[in-house]
């Protein structure tokens, strides 16, 4: 072998390289280091030729040269791993600071897939990608045709006028259920004397008058019926949604369907008591409470607009983020438990004991767990407050914790949503069409 001084010539892709062969032997076992070994019987090459990229190569000798291995700063990681590979440095330890930068774009590769991945779902629905309602019928398939029409307003006509009448029967039904909660008002205000005691004779307020025995509970019957001309629109609606709707478990498992199934069964019910109900106005609370679901089918709606790119991109954001929700609702938890029953034993030690008071002013456990989660949110009703020295710096404590644990979640969200919205801009970009 001649003297480890010997210089060579590497010509990588056009671009020749000159170093030693000393240079060359820091990392045995590797290409390069194979090339400083005579071959049996032959002498050692003075250039060699390799096609690969010379811009890497060039990061590559240095690595030979000073022992941390670099990268561009706009590589991808794959290619970096195989030109490593070929030069048998896959297990080399890249430098810190590049290493950040690769584990950022990985991260902005993630980001970039799993948006590819929401938007393709949001895309599919339940059917796949859905044609246009004329271009369905016009071949044919009606079933395709009617789910667009129900679920694609804006791609036909005849789909926005069927938007609007369901528009307009859900309009309808909530202005009937607004009225149907100022009867049962009217109802218990006549029939139910108020919780809180009766304080205003110093104020010259007349008493409240006795509740009306004998009161039933009376709902107009034209309501009824008003309401139930709107429930057949809905349910004709979720029918023709589940007959065109190929996909029915996960058609069942929709949390709208689940809404509109929900719905329909206050009106039936109450028409299946008959006047029954008016003797039961517990009943007709409940079934009142089931009206609620009106109001969540207002989520229809937002299928007539094109949602912003902010919005699709925050719902994505909150999507992503359930396992920091979770672990956030789990140190809630934890601090309602802790912080609540510290309450509790700060109040029994600090009331009755020569302060003149031998009375608490909640009933169990659960009150100072109540306590705990309005002193955490720092809403703080008042309705139980502490009035030992013990319970207020419990108390303070409480609201400092809910107040430093209430941020923990807004920087994660903002990070995530801002990486998310980038990515969903370059995804823009990368269209044709220039929308997503």
């Amino acid at each position: 072998m001649e003297g480890s001084g010997e210089r060579l010539v590497l010509n990588v892709g056009g671009v020749r390289y000159e170093t030693y062969h000393s240079t060359l032997r820091a990392f045995p076992g590797t290409r390069l280091y194979q090339l400083t070994e005579p071959p049996m019987g032959g002498t050692l090459a003075r250039e060699v030729f390799f096609d690969r990229s010379p811009h890497l190569f060039g990061y590559v000798l240095g690595y030979y040269r000073t022992r941390q291995l670099h990268c561009p700063p706009d590589i991808c990681r794959a290619v970096l791993e195989e030109e490593l590979a070929f030069w048998g440095l896959a297990d080399a330890p890249l430098a810190p600071c590049c290493w950040l930068k690769l584990s950022g774009g990985d991260g902005r590769a993630e980001d970039f897939h799993a948006w590819e991945e929401s938007e393709l779902g949001e895309e599919q629905g339940l059917l796949g990608p859905i044609e246009s309602p004329n271009s369905t019928r016009a071949q044919g398939t009606w079933k395709p045709w009617l789910w667009a029409l129900l679920n694609q307003p804006c791609s036909s006509l005849a789909g926005k006028c069927a938007a609007l009448l369901s528009m307009l029967f859900l309009l309808g039904v909530l202005v009937i259920f607004f009225q149907e909660t100022s009867v049962q008002l009217d109802y218990f205000t006549s029939n139910f004397r108020p919780l809180e005691p009766w304080d205003g004779e110093k104020e010259g307020l007349p008493p409240p008058q006795a509740p009306t025995p004998g009161l039933v509970y009376q709902r107009a019957p034209h309501l009824l019926y008003l309401e139930l001309l709107c429930v057949l629109w809905f349910g004709a609606e979720l029918l023709a949604r589940s007959i065109s709707c190929p996909n029915k478990i996960k058609f069942l498992r929709s949390p709208m369907t689940l809404v509109d199934l929900a719905s329909l069964f206050p009106v039936l019910v109450e028409l299946a008591v008959g006047r029954r109900a008016e003797r039961h106005p517990r009943l007709c609370l409940v079934l009142g409470a089931l009206r609620v679901l009106y109001v969540l089918k207002l989520g229809r709606l937002l299928g007539l607009v094109e949602k912003p790119l902010a919005l699709r991109v925050l719902a994505h954001t909150l999507r992503s983020s359930w396992r920091e929700a979770g672990l956030l609702l789990l140190l809630w938890a934890g601090e309602i438990l802790l912080f609540g029953s510290l309450f509790l034993y700060g109040e029994l030690l600090g009331t009755g004991h020569g302060q003149g008071q031998s009375e608490v002013h909640f009933a169990d456990i659960l009150t100072c767990f109540w306590w705990t989660v309005i002193t955490l949110t720092t809403v703080g009703y008042g309705d139980i407050y502490p009035m030992s020295a013990l319970g207020q710096v419990t108390a303070a404590i409480t609201a400092m914790a809910g107040m430093l644990t209430s941020v923990l979640l807004v920087p994660i969200l903002l990070v995530r949503f801002q990486r998310c919205y980038a990515v969903a801009l370059a995804r823009q970009k990368l269209r044709p069409s220039g929308t997503l």
